[in-house]
């Protein structure tokens, strides 16, 4: 409940005072100014007690007290009987006011039988909240009078504030029990008066005793709170007997960390159970000491009185004991700690007993030199500081140690111009020097009086010192390690590093990822696994000896993946040496360049291409200046003869060499311009139905007309049509098919001077093949790749003997592309050449025979009828050709599937020459399937592959006969004879 004091009723209640007027001889305790101080120490706030008389006590050493005092004091001629009218709202019955303009304080009834004597009161703050709190938090101007009374006043957070409550609680319970006492010890002491007389000599002499004791005695209720505690006690344990009066023994010497086991020997105690144990407690400055306790319970006439406890320090002999533990666990600690965190805040619970209530702190020179990375225990993690903000830029300077106390630390700050945010009471800071190099300070600060260090834990943190130096060398170069770990298990090229004998120990995530090989496959293996052939062994060498030498190697591999996939490597070798300079390792670091590689193969291909392209566009204009000079000459030359002065004869003449000039400069213009329609793209395809008789008709017309104009009368020019259709529909661009035939005739016509022109289409399933064979010059193997291409021939040297522009394969080409068709050639030097166009656009065809069983277009007769499954026409022709002289009717297969579907649908194939080599299904797997459903077909294997072991194959996939190319015409008829 909060109330503003000024809003109070302040009258006089009668009835209040005679209730309490049983308490007018309770003198205030004796003590209460000191505890009171000792409050205002503990709560940061000044404090007071106001008894039912409106009598205020504080103590004596309480520094801000003159506004909480005085502005109690005039606010009420009884300020207690109105407090005491506030019904408090919180179970703990406290009443928080504000008093003058800004401050609050808190009122904690101290009662005496359940009645209230007087109020424990504890103020001169404001909360976070209050506006003038605001007004100092965010810097506003404040008036004087906020100035004045800012001074006097502390900013507590709502958590402190209820934090004093609660210690006011255990306070306000001390003071009334002593209250309590001194009552029921007025009413006591007239009954008490004989019997105490009869007690005094024993209790002098039990004090005495109990006050001269060497050991530390403690006498305790049976709650565990201390009645009285001899003079060792309180020097072992820094406390003034008022301080520790009823006061819980566990609240005062049990450190947290054995708040169990106290709780469990002060319930033992309760129950008249003995105690005897060694264990740790500490002193009021945190310090802490071993001790051993005996505990007894003090029993009058079988009724437990109170428990006392005797401790024994065993601080020095525990020391010596455990001195070496705690250099071995410290080192332990050093060397497993992940990082220094970790690592000062376990050296931090392994010192608690020596640095007491000092806290440790590390403060390490940052990597720039001009800071400190700090870090005290507790705290998770470093903080960056100035070198103006820590004592430790002194320890550093002068490189020692410095212990020095309240009155130095002050001298040093104000010596040095340092501006430290806390000051310490104590600062203990010594040097961590590794390899004559300050690292940085560590020590122990402490912030409470009476938190000096001994001598012998000064000494034992000095010699820590020399350990912790090391052990941050060591984390500095484990961070290294594993940063450099980090970065060759994340680094985008891969690592490899073997030992001088080249077997892998170590390999990176990039290696696997690139390369195939898992760590477990790679380690122990030879870099070797990875050669793929194509490096020569110079190279290999070459390397070697520059790593070994000490030098380093660069250079580009082509390696082989675990998958047989061939990549290009960036290589670069180099050796790694220990401290003395020998060569132990060896390091690669690799870069997959492979896409670089074939980027770099695209330019330069690109490039020869352009080259390629600018040379053969010079030569074509060079081409072009002679194909087009040679006619426009003859025509402009007889066209300047043609006067009145010619014969008709001689007139006649001229005229035709001029009509033929003429066409052969139509025929050039017209290659170029449907080359240029086409590469841009303007060239259109107009499907239609046809049949082909009377494309065939066109064909002997133009080619008839071609070997006119190439004077190629000689040549003989035959056409065959496929004699086992008579009717052959087709869909395709009439005009744009009959221009590439027409291209081929007249190239057959251009290149062949001796022999014959053969034109001539077969029908195959929907395919139809066109070809156009001539017995000319022929071409050579390296030059069939590229007389499709455009500006170029066969021969295109100056001197070449036949004339053209080059443009009409390469049109031609362009043509069946766009019509979904190809262009094959065949060719022999001096031989001839044949030149197919394939189409995939038969609509329908008319058998030349209807007989009653279905033959799928092959004829019958009686003459025996063989299947020929060969893909090479060469090698079917002459098959055909020996079997038809020797009466044998003759179809052909040109691949194994097509030879199961012929001999399934008919059943007048008397045997089957099956090559074994064929393209879709090759010949063994069709002799399987053929067997399958005609086990007594003769099936004859022939092949130009005749290996060892290719006739027993052969014969197991169930062939009846073999036979090898070149077929020998006496031995094949032979092996059919047998069979048929």
């Amino acid at each position: 409940m909060l109330i503003n004091v000024n809003s109070l009723n302040y009258t006089a209640n009668p009835l209040v005072n005679s209730v309490l007027d049983c308490f007018l001889e309770v003198p205030v305790l004796k003590n209460l100014d000191s505890l009171l101080d000792d409050f205002s120490s503990l709560s940061g706030c000044p404090c007071l007690f106001m008894d039912f008389k409106n009598r205020y006590v504080h103590g004596n050493d309480c520094k801000a007290i003159a506004l909480l005092d005085s502005e109690l004091a005039r606010s009420s001629n009884n300020l207690f009987a109105d407090i005491l009218k506030i019904k408090s709202v919180r179970e703990d019955e406290s009443v928080e006011l504000v008093y003058g303009k800004h401050a609050r304080g808190v009122f904690m009834p101290v009662k005496i039988k359940e009645v209230v004597l007087g109020y424990f009161v504890y103020g001169q703050f404001i909360e976070k909240t209050d506006p003038l709190a605001l007004k100092i938090e965010q810097g506003i101007r404040l008036t004087n009078e906020e100035k004045e009374d800012a001074k006097l006043l502390k900013i507590l957070s709502r958590e402190e504030i209820e934090a004093n409550i609660y210690k006011s609680i255990r306070f306000v319970k001390g003071i009334s029990s002593q209250f309590e006492m001194n009552y029921d010890l007025k009413n006591e002491i007239r009954k008490n008066q004989e019997t105490a007389n009869q007690l005094r000599v024993q209790k002098t002499f039990f004090e005495n005793l109990f006050e001269n004791s060497p050991e530390a005695i403690v006498i305790l209720d049976n709650e565990d709170k201390v009645i009285q505690a001899n003079q060792e006690f309180l020097r072992l344990f820094e406390y003034t007997q008022e301080e520790i009066t009823l006061k819980k023994i566990n609240d005062l010497i049990v450190p947290e960390r054995f708040k169990d086991e106290g709780a469990s020997a002060t319930k033992d105690a309760s129950v008249g159970q003995l105690i005897d144990m060694t264990t740790i407690r500490q002193t009021k400055t945190g310090k802490q000491i071993h001790v051993q306790v005996l505990g007894k319970p003090i029993v009058l006439d079988n009724d437990q009185l109170a428990v006392y406890g005797i401790y024994r320090n065993l601080t020095q002999q525990v020391w010596n004991q455990k001195r070496e533990q705690i250099i071995h666990r410290i080192s332990e600690i050093l060397n497993s700690s992940i990082n220094s965190v970790e690592m000062i805040n376990k050296i931090g619970e392994e010192l608690v007993q020596i640095v007491g209530a000092g806290r440790l702190f590390l403060e390490l020179i940052a990597p720039d030199g001009q800071s400190l990375n700090s870090f005290t225990e507790n705290n998770e993690a470093f903080k960056a500081i100035r070198y103006s903000e820590s004592l430790s830029s002194a320890v550093i300077r002068e490189k020692r140690m410095f212990y020095l106390d309240d009155n130095q630390i002050n001298d040093m700050i104000l010596s040095n111009k340092l501006s430290l945010v806390i000051t310490p009471k104590s600062w203990l800071g010594i040097p961590l020097i590794a390899e004559e190099r300050v690292l940085g300070v560590f020590g122990v600060a402490g912030f409470v009086e009476g938190s000096e260090m001994n001598l012998e834990s000064i000494k034992l943190l000095e010699l820590l010192s020399v350990q912790l130096a090391a052990g941050v060398v060591k984390k500095a170069k484990d961070n290294e390690l594993r940063m450099l770990q980090r970065s060759m298990e994340q680094s985008p090229a891969s690592i490899v590093i073997t030992d001088l004998n080249g077997n892998i120990e170590y390999v990176n995530p990039k290696f696997c990822e690139v390369t195939g090989y898992s760590l477990e496959e790679a380690i122990g293996k030879n870099p070797r696994i990875l050669k793929s052939g194509a490096t020569p062994d110079e190279t290999y060498r070459e390397m070697w000896d520059t790593v070994l030498s000490g030098g380093e190697w660069q250079g580009e591999l082509l390696n082989l993946k675990k998958n047989k996939e061939l990549y290009w490597e960036r290589v670069n070798l180099s050796a790694m040496k220990d401290e003395f300079g020998k060569i132990t390792h060896i390091v690669a670091i690799k870069e997959d360049i492979t896409e670089a590689k074939y980027f770099e193969k695209e330019l330069l291909e690109s490039k020869n291409r352009a080259e390629e392209s600018d040379r053969l566009k010079s030569a074509f204009l060079a081409n072009m200046s002679h194909e087009l000079r040679t006619p426009l000459n003859a025509v402009i030359g007889f066209s300047n003869l043609c006067d009145d002065s010619l014969s008709m004869t001689e007139i006649l003449e001229f005229v035709g060499l001029i009509n033929k000039s003429g066409n052969q400069l139509l025929g050039i213009i017209e290659d170029i311009l449907s080359f240029t329609s086409i590469e841009s793209e303007v060239f259109q395809i107009n499907e239609e139905e046809f049949f082909m008789f009377n494309f065939i008709e066109d064909v002997k017309k133009i080619s008839k007309e071609k070997r006119v104009q190439e004077n190629k009368e000689r040549l003989g020019l035959q056409f065959k049509k496929d004699e086992n259709f008579s009717r052959v529909l087709v869909k395709s661009d009439y005009q744009r098919l009959l221009q590439v035939v027409t291209n081929l005739i007249k190239n057959a016509f251009k290149f062949t001077n001796e022999g014959q022109v053969e034109f001539g289409y077969k029908v195959d399933g929907g395919e139809l093949c066109i070809y156009v064979k001539d017995s000319g010059v022929g071409i050579n193997e390296d030059k069939k790749n590229i007389i499709f291409d455009r500006f170029r021939q066969a021969d295109d040297s100056i001197t070449r003997t036949f004339g053209g522009t080059g443009l009409g394969l390469a049109i031609s080409k362009k043509i069946m592309d766009m019509l979904g068709g190809t262009i094959e050639v065949e060719s022999e030097p001096n031989v001839g050449s044949i030149f197919t166009l394939r189409l995939n656009c038969v609509i329908s065809k008319t058998d030349n025979k209807r007989e009653s069983n279905n033959t799928n277009g092959m004829q019958t007769s009686n003459s025996p009828l063989i299947l020929v499954a060969e893909d090479e026409i060469s090698n079917f022709k002459l098959i055909e050709a020996i079997l038809k002289r020797n009466s044998y009717e003759v179809v052909r297969a040109e691949n194994g599937e097509e030879a199961v579907e012929m001999c399934k649908q008919n059943p007048n194939i008397c045997l089957v020459l099956m090559d074994i080599r064929m393209p879709v299904m090759d010949g063994l797997i069709a002799t399987k399937k053929i067997k399958g459903f005609s086990p007594n077909l003769p099936i004859i294997a022939q092949t130009a592959y005749a290996m060892d072991g290719d006739e027993n194959k052969a014969i197991e996939e169930g062939c009846d006969d073999y036979i090898s190319k070149p077929i020998r015409k006496e031995l094949l008829l032979e092996k059919i004879k047998a069979l048929i």
